[in-house]
């Protein structure tokens, strides 16, 4: 199995990282989705992810329009992650055969 992930840069505004679907950390550990922070519940928040996960084509497209950085994890069939590879902008990002891994 492969899990996707995206890396915003770290100057991304706050409205492209809530748009884009990162979540917000609160100071009492929660994870919450919303599409905007009202200025009066702004104390509650500790920070916001800067990481999503998504396919590789939406990683490619988020790189070209943001920056940032994306990889993919590698999961062998006990959960255990066997290789991280970093996303590239040209080419094909997939070079594992699985039935050799797995």
């Amino acid at each position: 199995m492969r899990i996707t992930y995206y890396l915003f840069p770290d100057d991304t505004p706050e409205d492209i990282l809530l748009e884009n679907g990162c979540g917000v950390v609160l100071k009492n550990g929660e994870e919450i989705y919303p599409t905007y922070i009202p200025d009066n519940k702004r104390e509650l928040v500790d920070h916001i992810n800067h990481e999503i996960s998504c396919n590789v084509s939406s990683a490619k497209k988020f790189i070209k329009k943001y920056g940032g950085s994306g990889y993919t994890q590698h999961i062998d069939r006990d959960g255990g992650v066997f290789e991280v590879t970093q996303i590239k902008l040209e080419g094909n990002n997939s070079r594992f055969k699985y039935n050799h891994h797995l």
